[in-house]
């Protein structure tokens, strides 16, 4: 019998094995393979900035929230999952990260304070298509000519799940000897469910679980994942924001749609209220909608009135 896994890009289900303090031994070797941390670089503890996941208020208004940690070595880290193409993903990483910088400096305090803030973004789409066939890019501010860093405190990673998979099929015993091949679990793990999909990858759970023979923060993931999905509350929240998924994907598609039929700006700009109306409709916070539909929040405040 298959052993069924609920899909780890869904992000209620990505906090819940990834974002809990009672798995925060996964949670390490989770972002120490990702970003290749070893030796004394290594991350030996964290503290969660957040533990909250995805809820019903009690306006019913659905909460979300990133998942952030601090290590203890100061490194502020912000890890985020997305299924659907928002086509302002850089500049909205830029925006976060700012806030996320200035929060490690109080006021009065000096900029030497400053925590190193680092973003992990884990898309299932190329972020950069044209530019790079890569599934793991690592961005850091660097002069034009002699390539030397401006500060070590800005780090952005992006695992793009879509190039790795058309990778893994093609090269995996390759990849398997390749230096950062430690990452290579932790991207299988999130590819080998997908929401929109009945069953798991089962040829990706077999290749996952002879790594977990030998990786034993890989083999207690599993355990915990396969917990998670069988149990009743998980699979009913992980429904909840299924749907909402498929809804939300449904409604930027046929605004895409709308405005591909008029030919025009106006005509976009129309199918972008229309999705940013449903939204409203369904209790989505004003900022999470502009952030999705590229309006701004006036223009969003001015359609309640």
């Amino acid at each position: 019998m298959t052993k069924e896994y609920l899909d780890l890009k869904i992000d209620f289900m990505f906090k819940q094995l990834f974002g809990q303090p009672s798995r925060k031994h996964i949670t390490i070797a989770f972002l120490n393979d990702l970003l290749g941390r070893t030796g004394d670089d290594k991350i030996t503890d964290l503290t969660f900035e957040n533990t909250e996941y995805i809820k019903e208020t009690e306006d019913g208004k659905t909460v979300r929230l990133d998942f952030a940690v601090m290590t203890t070595a100061g490194d502020n880290i912000n890890v985020e999952v997305q299924v659907m193409n928002q086509h302002n993903f850089p500049e909205r990483t830029l925006y976060y990260w700012a806030k996320m910088f200035s929060n490690t400096v109080h006021s009065g305090q000096s900029y030497v304070f400053a925590k190193p803030t680092i973003m992990i973004s884990i898309l299932n789409y190329p972020l950069f298509p044209s530019e790079t066939d890569s599934f793991h890019t690592i961005f850091h501010i660097k002069e034009d000519k002699e390539n030397f860093n401006w500060s070590h405190h800005l780090e952005f990673h992006v695992f793009d799940l879509s190039a790795f998979m058309v990778q893994w099929k093609q090269y995996r015993r390759k990849m398997r000897t390749l230096e950062q091949s430690e990452e290579l679990p932790w991207l299988m793990m999130l590819s080998v469910a997908d929401y929109r999909q009945k069953k798991p990858d089962e040829k990706l759970i077999s290749e996952l679980e002879e790594w977990a023979m030998n990786k034993e923060q890989v083999r207690e993931a599993l355990i915990e994942w396969e917990t998670l999905s069988a149990n009743t509350e998980n699979r009913k929240l992980y429904e909840a924001r299924k749907k909402e998924l498929m809804d939300l994907l449904s409604n930027l598609e046929g605004a895409q749609r709308v405005g591909e039929k008029r030919g025009e700006e106006r005509g976009i700009k129309e199918g972008k209220r229309e999705v940013a109306l449903k939204m409203l409709e369904k209790g989505y916070d004003i900022s999470t909608i502009a952030e999705i539909t590229n309006l701004s929040e006036q223009e969003i405040q001015e359609l309640l009135s």
